[in-house]
């Protein structure tokens, strides 16, 4: 990424004023990560002529199969799916429960209806921040499956419908972007450290910015606050930091968290003597010293005088 790329982000998140909710941004990162793999995707759609629409997200796939520059991004559930329409409905706040299944059901057969496309072409998904209990799945008639996170009817007249949970979802790359929707914190610092440790000149500067929307709706929501993310991004080696991300992440993080997991050799040699030697007081400096090598650098700072001066009477009195 360019300079004039990154002084143009930062210049983005100075001037905005609005943060968006969860379902808006949900939709933004599902876009940004999708749409240039050759995806479309919808926010919401239109149930008639005019409202109501429905406030969930599609997913079209053109192909017959996922690409493979599509499955670094889709996450766990969907990716082991072959749906040409795919549903996702966000549960952010509330948890699971029945009438969140027949409601995410009833998306699919709004959708199926309006598109007259086979039944079979599509499959929804309810997505969960939070982590369902197992009393509340084995009631819903789920089942976990080999896929951590992602939960399959028992019964067949909900098989269009998966559940998954953020939670518990691995951390696989393709999960990250998804995984900052998770209702726990570590789980949500910890997708970031990751995603900030990305290559992110390969990352799109729309996507970038949608993460930092994300984390400003953390902080303004106060399910995070700014001294949990320095205290996790400080966990990140300086080696594996996107230097890209560095530069936009000092908007949001002091830099003391930075200089505080830095060695003096790390720091010291990015200065000159003059500009370090001012921050501390002189008997600090010299009580670090033995009295030999103070005394050496005295008799040759009096013979350098000397010479001097010397050397000043002979020009005076050639």
């Amino acid at each position: 990424m360019q300079k004039d790329t990154q002084n143009e982000l930062l210049n983005q998140q100075e001037q905005s004023t609005e943060i968006p909710n969860s379902h808006t941004l949900f939709g933004s990162i599902m876009k940004e990560t999708l749409i240039p793999q050759n995806l479309e995707v919808e926010s919401s759609y239109e149930i008639g002529k005019g409202p109501p629409k429905l406030d969930v997200l599609i997913i079209r796939r053109k192909g017959d199969w996922w690409t493979d520059e599509q499955l670094e991004f889709l996450p766990d559930g969907i990716r082991q799916k072959q749906c040409k329409y795919v549903i996702l409905e966000l549960k952010y706040t509330e948890s699971i429960n029945q009438i969140a299944i027949f409601q995410t059901l009833g998306y699919l057969g709004y959708y199926v209806s309006l598109k007259r496309i086979n039944i079979d072409d599509a499959c929804t998904f309810l997505v969960s921040a939070k982590t369902p209990s197992i009393e509340t799945l084995s009631k819903l008639n789920f089942e976990k499956t080999y896929i951590k996170g992602v939960f399959e009817p028992k019964v067949r007249v909900l098989k269009p419908l998966s559940l998954v949970s953020l939670n518990d979802l691995s951390e696989e790359r393709y999960n990250l972007w998804i995984k900052l929707f998770s209702s726990k914190k570590k789980q949500k610092l910890s997708a970031l450290q990751k995603i900030l440790a990305l290559d992110l000149k390969k990352i799109s500067q729309e996507l970038i910015m949608t993460v930092f929307k994300i984390i400003a709706f953390w902080l303004k929501t106060g399910e995070i606050s700014m001294q949990q993310i320095e205290k996790q991004v400080s966990r990140i080696e300086v080696d594996d930091l996107a230097e890209d991300a560095a530069v936009l992440f000092f908007t949001l993080v002091k830099p003391e968290c930075w200089v505080n997991r830095l060695k003096p050799e790390d720091i010291i040699p990015q200065f000159k003597p003059k500009d370090v030697i001012p921050q501390f007081k002189p008997e600090d400096l010299l009580k670090e010293l033995d009295v030999d090598t103070i005394e050496k650098y005295l008799d040759k700072l009096k013979k350098q005088k000397k010479l001097k001066s010397l050397k000043k009477g002979n020009a005076d009195n050639p």
